[in-house]
């Protein structure tokens, strides 16, 4: 089935998968796919999961497919999941970079609110009476 994804795809044993076949799926742009066969009773049935990274915290994109044929598997890779799986991806990098934007911003109020103790936290009215010692 690799070689109906493309030239550049390799494929290993998934680890840690008790039922049936589960392979691991890596294209030539490093995008991974988890393929398995979640159910022993219908074996034709395939489950492919494309795999996010795990700080995303996100659920990862899957199309479950009839394993007529691999050409018949790749293309409902191609087709259904990659346009899925890209948009995750992005996801996960605009939620990376708010995330890296938003640190910054968290660690200079701690540091505000080290320095200056109590006084963030007081109402509008208190903070002003605070500054002018009344």
């Amino acid at each position: 089935m690799a070689r109906h994804l493309g030239t550049h795809c390799r494929t290993d044993e998934l680890t840690g998968y008790g039922l049936g076949i589960g392979r691991l799926i890596v294209d030539g742009d490093g995008r991974a796919l988890r393929m398995c066969q979640p159910d022993e009773h219908r074996p034709d049935r395939l489950k492919i999961h494309a795999a996010l990274p795990v700080e995303s915290r996100m659920n990862a994109p899957y199309v479950v497919v009839t394993a007529l044929s691999a050409r018949h598997v790749a293309r409902g890779i191609t087709r259904r999941l990659c346009p899925q799986h890209a948009a995750s991806l992005q996801r996960v990098t605009e939620l990376s970079a708010r995330q890296a934007e938003e640190r910054p911003a968290r660690s200079a109020a701690s540091a505000m609110a080290g320095e200056y103790p109590g006084r963030l936290c007081l109402p509008p009215q208190q903070a002003g009476a605070a500054m002018t010692g009344r």
